[in-house]
């Protein structure tokens, strides 16, 4: 107790003596929060999320600071790093506004390319070409284009893309024109036409007979079957002769002029021939829609047509003079030749070239619009034979008529009660999978009534 006091004592003297400033003993306590300014808490505050790559103020986490350490001490601002690739390649927001906007679906051809008076220009000059093509004697119609028709702009970028990009393909095609190119030539000038619309089906098909598209066009000129059965060829589910290449093209020279007698145009025409004549003049009437270039702009006419004539004059160059424009010298295939033979009934394919002593792969080559392995059962069908073949064909199709069974004939059956497509079938001696072909039957449900081609080949069959 003595003790306490004699501290107190000593304590209250070394205040009166020294002050009242506190003793310096150390205390142990936490560290006191850090106030910072506004400028500062931006710094350490987390990046926000923008869309655009932009420099920040925002450093990493770092611990606290004492309030009274030198502004030396803080951590400079960084730059963000992208997180991702996309964040590499985004643009700020200054290159996105001086960046121009991308146009889409716009052909590689439409870049670049001169106004729309300039295309006008080109059409002009294209009819003027072709006028003076036809008003010249049937001898001497060709069609040569002038110089500045050959310079446009449109018909350069189409020579430089057939030149390059596409020279292997054309140079399939134009080997292959030699198949066709002599017959279309010729029944091209006696229908009064440049020999050169011969190259509209180059861009068409390719001069493939076979060649079909999505929309249903078949054949050298892509007709569909409303357009084909207005220039009267068959189609049926023996034959589709869109696929004949001389039937075909008499029908495509007709339509080119009828064409041309509606629209007064040929640039026009060849418009038409590729979107079709409804298309086209759909198109004329919508209002700005005074030509090709407007109609692709106005009436919304694809790209495809609207290229269509400058593709139409590259195309004719290059056929015409392959070696000036990188073509060197073009294998062409020997023309399109044959003899013709008339045969009564179905006869197999097989059996024909059997007869004529040559592959069924010829005969077949020949016939392209013949979409069976054997012809239709008619009376007199005309048939395409290697040059040559034709007399032993005769020799050897006479022999067969009267040593083998009667050629097949087509038979009409009328349904009845109780009948069945099965049944039917088995009375006649065929498959039921014939029947459904031959009658274009997607089910083998049958109604009384309904009736039904049949075809009967020699004793196989049988009348009731």
């Amino acid at each position: 107790m003595w003790t306490r006091t004699q501290i107190l004592v000593l304590s209250a003297a070394v205040s009166v003596l020294f002050g009242c400033a506190p003793l310096p003993i150390p205390l142990v306590r936490s560290a006191p929060p850090v106030v910072v300014s506004p400028q500062e808490t931006q710094l350490y505050s987390p990046p926000p999320q923008l869309p655009f790559l932009v420099e920040s103020n925002a450093a990493p986490e770092a611990s606290a600071q004492p309030i009274d350490a030198p502004e030396e001490s803080l951590p400079a601002p960084t730059t963000i790093e992208p997180s991702s690739k996309i964040d590499e390649e985004a643009p700020t927001k200054q290159e996105a506004k001086e960046k121009p906007a991308t146009v889409q679906n716009k052909p590689l051809v439409l870049r670049n390319v001169p106004s729309l008076s300039a295309d006008d220009r080109l059409l002009e000059l294209l009819q003027k070409d072709i006028d003076k093509a036809v008003e010249q004697p049937i001898e001497r119609r060709r069609l040569e284009f002038s110089k500045a028709v050959i310079e446009h702009a449109r018909v350069r970028y189409f020579i430089n893309h057939f030149s390059k990009a596409g020279w292997e393909s054309l140079s399939k095609i134009l080997a292959r024109s030699g198949r066709y190119m002599p017959m279309i030539a010729r029944i091209l000038r006696e229908e009064g036409l440049p020999e050169e619309f011969a190259y509209l089906a180059l861009i068409e098909s390719g001069f493939s007979p076979e060649v079909s598209s999505p929309n249903g066009a078949v054949g050298l000129w892509q007709f569909v079957a409303t357009t084909a059965r207005k220039y009267r060829l068959r189609i049926d589910s023996w034959v589709d002769e869109r696929r004949d290449p001389v039937k075909s093209t008499y029908a495509a020279a007709a339509h080119l002029k009828d064409l041309h007698q509606y629209f007064g145009k040929w640039y026009l025409v060849t418009a038409a021939y590729n979107a079709g004549q409804g298309a086209i003049d759909k198109g004329l009437q919508t209002p700005g829609a005074k030509n090709l270039w407007g109609l692709s702009e106005k009436a919304r006419i694809s790209d495809e047509t609207r290229d269509f004539v400058p593709k139409f004059v590259a195309v004719s160059l290059i056929a015409t003079n392959p070696g000036k424009y990188g073509f060197g010298d073009v294998y062409r295939q020997e023309p399109l030749e044959y003899d013709e033979v008339e045969v009564r009934g179905s006869l197999r394919l097989e059996t024909i070239a059997r007869m004529a002593e040559t592959e069924l792969q010829f005969i077949q080559e020949l016939n392209p619009s013949l979409l069976r392995n054997s012809t239709p059962p008619e009376p007199n069908f005309r048939v395409k034979l290697p040059v040559g073949k034709a007399l032993v064909f005769a020799k050897a199709y006479d022999q067969y008529q009267e040593k083998e069974a009667p050629p097949a004939q087509l038979f009409t059956h009328e349904v009845r009660r109780g009948e069945t497509l099965f049944s039917i079938a088995r009375h006649y001696g065929q498959k039921v999978r014939a029947l459904m072909e031959l009658n274009g039957l997607t089910s083998t449900n049958i109604r009384i009534g309904q009736k039904l081609m049949v075809i009967l080949e020699g004793l196989g069959g049988r009348l009731r």
